[in-house]
Formats: C-alpha cells, sequence, structure tokens
C-alpha cells in the first residue's frame, strides 16, 4: 500500500524538504495550516484536517476537509496519523512538524511512540533530522547515512536496553536511562549500522 505524508503547519516547514521527500503515489494529508506549506511547494493535498484556529479555513481547494473542534484531546497532528491508520496506512511520513512550539514538537515524539506501539512505521523529517520511535524487540537498520550523527534516548519509560552496531560508540544490551544523556551524538561509522531495543522504548534522532 502507498504511503501517507502528512504536513504540519511549523513555521519552519520548508519547501525544499517536501519537494525532497514527496513521492508522486503518496497520499498527501495536510494538518490544519499545513496545506499552505504544500500548496506553496506544488503539492496538492488528498485531505486537510484541522481546527483551523490559527490559520484561515482552506477555501477553493478540491480535496476532502475535516473540520475538527477546537476544543478535543487530539493535536490537529495526531488527529491526522490516527486517521491514516484507520485508512489502513502503515508507512507515514510526517513533515513539517518539529520546530516552532516546542510543546507540539514534543507531542509529536509522543505520535511517533504511539505509531510504533501499532506497528506503524512512521518518521519525522526535517531539514536536518530524521526521527523516529522503537518500541521493546525492535531492530532498524540505517543505511548509507556513514559520518551523519545518531542520538538515541529513552522515552515513555525509565530506561531502555540497547544494542548498537556500526557505530562510534557501540552498545551491547546496555543501559540507557532517563536522567542521563549517554545516548547523545554517537556517530555512524558504517553503510550499514544496526540498532536493537531489548527493552523499554526510545526516541532516535539522525542528524
Amino acid at each position: 500500500m502507498k504511503r501517507c505524508v502528512i504536513i504540519g503547519a511549523s513555521p519552519f516547514c520548508d519547501a525544499d524538504v517536501l519537494k525532497k521527500n514527496i513521492r508522486e503515489s503518496d497520499f498527501i494529508m495536510c494538518a490544519d495550516g499545513g496545506y499552505k506549506y504544500a500548496l506553496s511547494a506544488g503539492v496538492k493535498p488528498d485531505m486537510i484536517i484541522g481546527d483551523f484556529d490559527s490559520s484561515e479555513f482552506p477555501e477553493n481547494i478540491r480535496c476532502d476537509i475535516v473540520r475538527l473542534p477546537v476544543h478535543k484531546d487530539d493535536t490537529d497532528t495526531m488527529y491526522c496519523v490516527r486517521e491514516c491508520m484507520k485508512m489502513g496506512y502503515k508507512d507515514i511520513l510526517l513533515l513539517g512538524v518539529t520546530g516552532g512550539r516546542l510543546d507540539h514538537t514534543f507531542a509529536n515524539f509522543c505520535t511517533l511512540l504511539y505509531t510504533a506501539e501499532n506497528a506503524v512505521n512512521a518518521k519525522i523529517i526535517d531539514g536536518e533530522n530524521i526521527i523516529f520511535a522503537m518500541t521493546q524487540g525492535m531492530k532498524e537498520n540505517i543505511e548509507n547515512m556513514q559520518g551523519h550523527i545518531f542520538s538515541i534516548f529513552p522515552f515513555g519509560c525509565e530506561s531502555c536496553k540497547v544494542t548498537l552496531d556500526g557505530f562510534e560508540y557501540p552498545l551491547d544490551e546496555d543501559i540507557l536511562k532517563v536522567d542521563t544523556v549517554l545516548g547523545t551524538s554517537n556517530s555512524i561509522l558504517s553503510d550499514h549500522a544496526e540498532i536493537i531495543l531489548h527493552e523499554g522504548n526510545a526516541i532516535c534522532i539522525v542528524g
């Protein structure tokens, strides 16, 4: 099944990042004012979802538009992710969802953990980073990114047990605690680096 791309309304949403990462076959879903960034990059939304409390309601755009109540439990981005999952998507890319308000960026990390817990492959990409979540028992390969910086942090738990292979600082079922910064700024040495999360949850950042 093809991929769903969610475009958020971060003020740091970059048209070049959208053009570089969106495929012609992608289903494009915009969270609230994210539709403006999509249109400015020449990307046509297939669906727009939001409460439009911080941007005007999209007019004269031919796509499905879902207007949400302002008072709700989910962020617009999280609502979009849930909608993608209801539609059956197992591969989700989030663009334009970092920078700007720190609380929303952190909430989007929580959203990544939610997708990982539900066996959905989801990543955030911005101009500097690739961000993804892992849960217990997951294995991730990082291909052809030798020389990039990698960081891993326990997330939503007190600690996680990690194996890292192909990094400057390898780990072998080592424990990372939530109140330490041991997982910060490792270097990827191999074109085929491997992460295994034996216990806990983690947020991973490739920069």
